[in-house]
């Protein structure tokens, strides 16, 4: 239940806040008819969303901010059905549990991640012709000192830290199954015929494990989620030089999706991109700056 009482509004100044500047865009890429990538930043605390692309300073506090890549996949339409309503259920469920979910943001993220997988299954039941619709979805919640992750199927999660690139998440593919078992070699990956089959998705099982990870957040980490039409034809040492030399996070975002086009765009390309300010103790109610709020028109193919 959410809390509204004016003493959860007085904890505010005693609470530690991070300065948290977020940008996400998405392209058709240069192959596809339709999108059926979709994302989400949205601040838990007052419900405002930042999309298709805006960028807005942003204090965060308990229960801090989400944000979401989801790949759809499935028939003509049904995969953009399945990944946006994997991402409304996932805001819808987090927003509505309040300070609950700073409290307990990696059983509430699971929780959320587990709900959308049946609201999917459900929409198929009730529309038989969205039938073999699903998902992936790497979801993340920001608090002042930490990240929770979700992630279920092959869209990423990365940190930059002083200049380091580091895979905070692991693809859940039939090929990094078989890495794993010895019977296949890393570096055929590319080149395996199979390599974009899923172990795992929204939508297509009654059972789905999202894999959490909790990740301590420092001044200075650049955090990047992104659908597999980054990560597939972009290397991790392109991205991680990208986001090590853009210095305004909006910039980044555009120069991941154009180094994604420029590498032939064959999927859909999503990026959720977010700058970690100073860790500090704030005399004012946190929320979303409205003095620095600027649209970013990405190119499209």
């Amino acid at each position: 239940m959410l809390n509204t009482s004016n003493d959860s509004a007085q904890d505010f100044s005693e609470r530690p806040h991070r300065m948290l500047t977020v940008c996400g865009g998405t392209d058709v890429g240069s192959e596809r008819e339709q999108n059926q990538d979709t994302f989400v930043i949205a601040d838990l605390e007052s419900g405002r969303m930042s999309r298709p692309c805006i960028r807005t300073d942003v204090w965060v506090a308990r229960p801090g901010v989400l944000m979401l890549v989801c790949d759809g996949m499935g028939g003509r339409a049904a995969g953009e059905v399945a990944a946006e309503l994997a991402a409304a259920s996932i805001k819808d469920e987090l927003q509505a549990g309040g300070e609950n979910v700073g409290q307990f943001p990696v059983q509430s993220l699971k929780r959320a991640v587990i709900g959308a997988n049946k609201a999917i299954l459900d929409e198929a039941e009730a529309h038989p012709e969205e039938r073999g619709m699903g998902t992936t979805c790497t979801a993340v919640i920001v608090s002042p000192d930490r990240l929770a992750i979700a992630q279920v199927g092959d869209s990423r999660a990365y940190l930059l830290r002083d200049g380091r690139l580091h895979t905070l998440t692991r693809d859940q593919t039939l090929a990094s199954n078989l890495v794993d078992r010895g019977a296949l070699a890393p570096d055929e990956v590319a080149t395996f015929p199979l390599r974009h089959v899923l172990a795992q998705a929204l939508g297509t099982n009654a059972k789905v494990t999202p894999v959490i990870t909790e990740v301590e957040l420092q001044e200075g980490d650049r955090v990047l989620l992104c659908s597999d039409g980054l990560h597939g034809p972009v290397s991790d040492e392109n991205i991680g030089s990208i986001m090590s030399h853009t210095l305004e996070i909006e910039e980044v975002s555009h120069a991941l999706i154009a180094a994604a086009l420029a590498a032939g765009g064959p999927d859909n390309v999503t990026v959720v991109v977010a700058d970690c300010g100073p860790l500090r103790q704030s005399t004012t109610s946190p929320g979303w700056a409205p003095s620095d709020e600027r649209a970013l028109h990405l190119k499209q193919a």
